[in-house]
């Protein structure tokens, strides 16, 4: 039996799909997301919102550390809370999440350049600086 053209496309694009959401962990784990992090972010993408045990379940993960990951993924800005009673997580955009990150970084840079400028100044003055411009 031969599938329908039409069909196959789909399941092409289908299988692309999750070829790319598989693969993004490993480009996840490059912005500093573990491996349990890229699967809980990466399956919220895939399936929407989800509670902490379907998660769990889902991935075969302790529910207490579930909890722990979606937190810092919170913390992180990838996940959000989309319903109360019972909490139910979902996935922040990639464009808002990889946004979100540049601009974190962005903001860790400004301020290492910072702290070279008051480095340099204090070495311009023989280490006479007034400590309220550090504070």
């Amino acid at each position: 039996m031969t599938k329908d053209p039409i069909y196959l496309q789909e399941e092409k694009i289908a299988n692309q799909s999750d070829y790319l959401l598989e693969n993004s962990s490993n480009i996840f784990r490059k912005f500093g997301l573990s491996t349990n992090q890229s699967k809980i972010y990466l399956c919220l993408t895939k399936m929407g919102p989800k509670t902490a045990s379907q998660l769990s379940k889902l991935l075969e993960l302790p529910r207490t550390e579930t909890y722990h990951i979606l937190k810092t993924l919170q913390v992180k800005g990838c996940v959000e809370i989309v319903h109360h009673k019972p909490f139910k997580f979902g996935a922040v955009s990639i464009e808002d999440f990889l946004e979100r990150l540049i601009n974190f970084e962005k903001s860790k840079i400004e301020k290492l350049e910072n702290t070279l400028d008051m480095i340099k100044k204090f070495k311009m003055t023989n280490g006479k600086i007034d400590l309220k411009q550090i504070c």
